[in-house]
């Protein structure tokens, strides 16, 4: 075997370790304040001041799931889908349960037209958290998309249980 693909085998070994690691390890409190800002940065629509607080958020811990769904919400804002589709997964590898990453790549394949992908993201979702209100929105809006007008009635009807003063099931007429 070439010495150099041994020792690159070697090298993504402990990378994929140390990331397990890093997964269990305690969040660094200066990780957790830099996320919190580019979130207030991102809801204020200071989008290149948000990625920078969640890039050096990810500086103290580079497995931080939540920074990297946050970053990844910023790069899909942009328009770079491949990056996001990186950040969202490196957020899984982190946390496989951040339901918050399994809706954004949803959101990732429905913007790129792959609707019955997207569909299956979100509906995996709702088994996992049946309360997540993104993810059921987005299923409504994809199942539009398809043509399914039953599961968006279904999904829709769900949603106004779970959220009656949701913007998306509130009669403008009432």
């Amino acid at each position: 075997m070439n010495v150099r693909i041994l020792v690159m085998r070697t090298a993504f070994a402990c990378l994929a370790t140390c990331a397990g690691c890093l997964a269990t390890a305690p969040t660094h409190p200066e990780a957790a304040r830099h996320n919190a800002t580019g979130v207030r940065h991102m809801q204020a629509g200071r989008l290149r001041m948000a990625e920078a607080a969640f890039e050096v958020g990810l500086e103290y811990n580079p497995c931080f799931a939540d920074a990297l769904h946050n970053l990844a919400l910023v790069v899909w804002q942009r328009g770079d889908l491949d990056r996001a589709e990186r950040l969202e997964r490196e957020a899984l590898a982190c946390r496989p349960d951040l339901v918050q990453a399994i809706n954004g790549l949803g959101a990732i394949e429905r913007r790129r037209g792959n609707l019955r992908e997207a569909a299956w993201l979100f509906e995996s979702v709702l088994e996992m958290d049946p309360g997540c209100l993104d993810a059921r929105r987005n299923l409504i809006l994809t199942a539009l998309d398809l043509g399914d007008v039953d599961l968006a009635a279904e999904e829709l009807t769900r949603l106004r249980v779970l959220a009656p003063g949701d913007p998306m099931v509130v009669d403008p007429g009432r």
